[in-house]
This record gives structure tokens, C-alpha cells and sequence, in this order.
């Protein structure tokens, strides 16, 4: 296939892609998996609740933590792409140092607010009490996290996508490893349950930032950058900058994931089963959704690229491109995910109860991902053009106007069936999306960059 108005192919998208691909099943589709799997071994409903209670809320930090790395790459590839690479590394070492304010400040929220979250969530008591210690010991490795999204976003904005993958295969064999022992114990070590994954993250996040900062540190190709990545270089008004830069991302991540919080919130009145049925689905779309979060990392770092060299029409193509190969691969992964629902469904569920009643729900809630796949590529491209105010309203307006009352007022409802209750209330949460999708189509369609 060859370039469409001096837009990557096809075999330079998946080239990018692949790579981004990897990093997110990797850093953000397997670890809950991996998790659900090893605690589903305990046998615990409750455990295993207070687990994905925990998780879900964790993920919206993790989202807050991608707002400034995506900032930086929009910059740090404009600047990358007129070959002003002092002006990237300046930007680089001003993001880090501000990453790492913001992770040291959600940890101490998180450290003395635990038990207030699961205690809003509305679970069990005993669930609660369970869940706060493991969520106060995540925190830390989501400083980690602040760091290392930061880090990995650099080398991205200049067009390396292979050494961050290396990064996080790297940090992804210690997670594995380590996770498995520490939750059921091995020899002398001690067997820490559900903490054993909490532990195992914080060991993974760690040696990833180190590795990290040693190539950046070591290797020749960052040379041209690295000269003016020093303390000197920090500057107040620059980080305030990008503080504003990034609030537009913030709201727009902290809206959508907010949006799975107060779906979990919704649901957890439903009881354990519920709660439990609610982390397997959850976790097995967010893994299916990992192919259009991939492309929508390449769309910006792409596009934000093509603006830089005065491309247009190239930023267009790019967009277009990347959406017609994003239908192809979405419409693929649900009918694996159906298909093979109970297979996926008996690796994570801790009880049979619970796949009984996870199952069919799986299945119907599956058919309307396809909205989710859209409007991320979407919402990638806006971001990478600067149109990250028309993403951050849209997703705003569309959660708080649209999906929270929605979900509210069925949730009071009365149904019959207490798996009609559960499906009309996730549908809500992708039919927000599908709003979204329309939004986001619109703009492109009316500031085409062809024009």
C-alpha cells in the first residue's frame, strides 16, 4: 500500500503501532488481567471485589498521570520535527520534575483518603477493609508510573517507539515473576495474597524508571537532547505552562475514567457478585480497546509531527488512514472476545457463580465497544492537531451531562432481574461514547486540516 497525500503507509502505521501495541498490553491490559487470575486462585469473592474496586479507581490515577506526557508530545514533537532539539530536551527535564510533584502529591491524598474511597464506592464493609491497605501500597508504584509515562512520552515525541516497548517488556518479566511468588508464597517467602500484586507493581515501575534514565543517561542517539537536560534549565513559568497545556488532557482523562469510577459505584449496590462479574468484563474490553489506545498514541505523536513540518494534508491522510485500519482490527477483537467468552471468563472468575452470571452480560455489553474504539482514535487525532479543548469538552459535557445522570436514575430503578439492572447501566457508559465519537467526527469533518 502506498502513502496517501504524503501520509504514512500502511506498513509505517503498524510499524509505529506494534510497538505501542505491546507497551499497553503490557503496562496496562495485563497486569489487571494477570492480578484477577492470581487472586481468582484464593477464592475469595470479596478479595477479589476489593481487588478490582481498587484497580478501577487506580486506573483513573494512572490516566491523570498520561495528561502531561501527552502534553509533552504534542510540543516535544513540533520541536522535534523543526530539528530543535535543545528546545525538546529543555521541555523534557520541565516535564519530569513536574511529574514527579504530581505523582508525590496523589500518594499522600491516597495514603490518608483509602478508606473514604471504598466507603463512597458503597462496597462491604469487609470488602473495604480488605481493599484500603493494597490501595494505599499501589499509590506508590503509581509515582513510579508519573515518572515513567514521562520519560517513555519523550522518547516517543522523537520518533523512538522501539525503546520504550524494550522498557516495558524489561519491567514487565519482573512483574511477572515476582507477582506470582509473593501472592501464594515460594519456599521462604511469605504468601501476601491480594498485597502480593501491589508489592509486585512497585518492583516493576522502579526498574523500568531506572533502566530509563541509564539509556537516557548512556545512549548516543539522546546526545543531542541530553545536553539540555539539566537542572539549569528549570524554569517555574515553563511548568506552569505546561500545567495549563495539560488541564484540557486532565479533564478529558479524569472525565473518562472517572466515568468507569462512578459506573463501579453504580453497580456496587448490585452485591459482590455484581462487583466481581463488573472487574472481569471491565478488564477483558479494556484489553480488547488496547489496539485503538495504541493507534491513538501514534495518531498524536504523528500528527503533532506532520503540524511541526508544515504538513497538513499529510495530518489528514494520517487520521483517515489510521481510522479505516483501527474498524478492521476492532471489529476482529470483539468477535475473538465473544467467541471465546467463557474460555476468558473461567481464567478470572473466582467462583462459578460469578461466571454464570458474567457470561451473557460479556457477550451483549461486547457489541457496543466498537463505539469506545472510535472515538479513542479520534480524540488522538484532535490532540495531536492542538484541538485538545475540544476533546476535554466534549468528554466533560458528554460524562457529566449525558452518562452520570443516565446511570443514576437507572440505578434507582427497580428491575426484575438483576442482570437487566447490570447491562442497561454498563450500555450507558459505551453509548456516552458513542455521543462522543459523533462529536469528535464532526470537528474533523468541519477543520479538516486540508483546508
Amino acid at each position: 500500500m502506498k502513502q496517501s497525500h504524503n501520509g504514512e503507509s500502511f506498513f509505517e502505521l503498524i510499524g509505529y503501532w506494534l510497538p505501542e501495541l505491546i507497551i499497553l498490553c503490557i503496562t496496562v491490559a495485563l497486569p489487571p488481567l494477570f492480578d484477577a487470575y492470581l487472586i481468582a486462585g484464593l477464592h475469595s469473592t470479596l478479595s477479589y471485589g476489593a481487588l478490582g474496586m481498587a484497580t478501577n479507581f487506580l486506573h483513573t490515577l494512572v490516566k491523570l498521570s498520561e495528561a502531561i506526557p501527552i502534553a509533552a508530545i504534542a510540543v516535544i514533537g513540533r520541536h522535534n520535527g523543526a530539528k530543535n532539539h535543545g528546545a525538546s530536551g529543555s521541555h523534557f527535564i520541565n516535564t519530569l520534575v513536574l511529574a514527579i510533584l504530581l505523582g508525590l502529591l496523589q500518594l499522600i491524598i491516597i495514603y490518608y483518603a483509602a478508606p473514604t474511597i471504598y466507603a463512597w464506592l458503597g462496597v462491604p464493609p469487609a470488602m473495604a477493609i480488605i481493599g484500603a491497605p493494597f490501595l494505599r501500597l499501589r499509590s506508590v508504584s503509581v509515582l513510579f508510573a508519573f515518572m515513567l509515562l514521562t520519560i517513555l512520552g519523550f522518547m516517543r515525541a522523537i520518533k523512538n517507539t522501539k525503546t520504550p516497548m524494550l522498557i516495558t517488556v524489561f519491567g514487565s518479566g519482573i512483574y511477572l515473576a515476582t507477582s506470582s511468588i509473593l501472592v501464594s508464597g515460594y519456599g521462604s517467602i511469605p504468601a501476601y495474597g491480594l498485597y502480593g500484586p501491589a508489592i509486585a507493581a512497585l518492583l516493576e515501575y522502579g526498574s523500568m524508571v531506572c533502566l530509563s534514565l541509564w539509556l537516557l543517561a548512556t545512549q548516543k542517539e539522546y546526545q543531542p537532547y541530553r545536553t539540555h537536560v539539566t537542572l539549569k534549565n528549570l524554569s517555574i513559568t515553563h511548568m506552569y505552562t505546561t500545567v495549563r497545556m495539560s488541564i484540557p488532557i486532565i479533564i478529558d482523562k479524569s472525565s473518562l475514567a472517572f466515568a468507569y469510577v462512578w459506573l463501579a459505584k453504580m453497580l456496587a449496590s448490585l452485591g459482590p457478585v455484581a462487583i466481581a462479574s463488573f472487574d472481569i468484563i471491565k478488564n477483558l474490553e479494556r484489553s480488547a480497546i488496547m489496539p485503538a489506545a495504541a493507534f491513538a498514541q501514534v495518531a498524536t505523536m504523528l500528527i503533532s509531527n506532520h503540524l511541526g513540518a508544515q504538513d497538513n494534508a499529510a495530518a489528514y491522510a494520517t487520521t483517515l488512514s489510521i481510522l479505516r485500519i483501527t474498524s478492521v482490527i476492532a471489529t476482529t477483537t470483539i468477535s475473538l472476545l465473544c467467541i471465546f467468552a467463557p474460555f476468558f471468563i473461567s481464567l478470572l472468575s473466582p467462583d462459578a457463580t460469578v461466571s454464570i452470571f458474567a457470561l451473557p452480560l460479556l457477550r451483549i455489553v461486547s457489541c457496543l465497544v466498537v463505539f469506545d474504539f472510535i472515538q479513542l482514535i479520534l480524540a488522538g487525532g484532535l490532540r495531536g492537531a492542538g484541538k485538545v479543548k475540544t476533546v476535554m469538552w466534549t468528554r466533560f459535557l458528554s460524562c457529566g451531562l449525558f452518562f452520570l445522570p443516565i446511570s443514576y436514575i437507572l440505578s434507582r430503578h427497580s428491575f426484575e432481574s438483576t442482570s437487566l439492572k447490570f447491562c442497561l447501566i454498563y450500555s450507558a457508559f459505551y453509548l456516552n461514547t458513542a455521543l462522543m465519537g459523533l462529536i469528535f467526527w464532526r470537528e474533523l469533518r468541519i477543520n479538516n486540516w486540508e483546508k
